[in-house]
């Protein structure tokens, strides 16, 4: 009997020791946007947007937005600050920023007023 208690002691050890891992997996690639859309005024100025990554980042959007930073090199929280001109169209205009971590992508859709 206590032959067959340590056999089946020594082999819970052996597999629980067998289970762990040095090396935990990496997090998958995640972006993260509190809010995915912003109205503004006719007028200039600039909208900022804060992002949530899990690794490297970069950002295209319409030729009406000026982007800062247009990328990131590893995961964080950045400000990423959406600057336009005036809108003198006499219409609304609405824009698209999109922000692509690894693979996956966010966009953000920044729709400005007409004067």
């Amino acid at each position: 009997m206590k032959k067959q208690l340590l056999f089946i002691a020594v082999l819970l050890c052996a597999c629980l020791a067998g289970s762990c891992k040095d090396d935990d997996p990496a997090a998958p690639d995640s972006l993260y946007m509190h809010s995915t859309s912003g109205t503004v005024e006719a007028a200039a100025g600039t909208q900022s947007v804060t992002i949530y990554t899990t690794c490297g980042w970069k950002a295209t959007g319409d030729d009406w937005i000026t982007i800062d930073p247009l990328s990131g090199g590893e995961k964080g929280i950045f400000a990423v600050h959406l600057s336009f001109g005036a809108n003198d169209t006499g219409a609304l205009r609405t824009g698209r920023v999109v922000f692509e971590a690894g693979t996956y992508s966010e966009t953000y859709t920044l729709t400005q007023k007409a004067q």
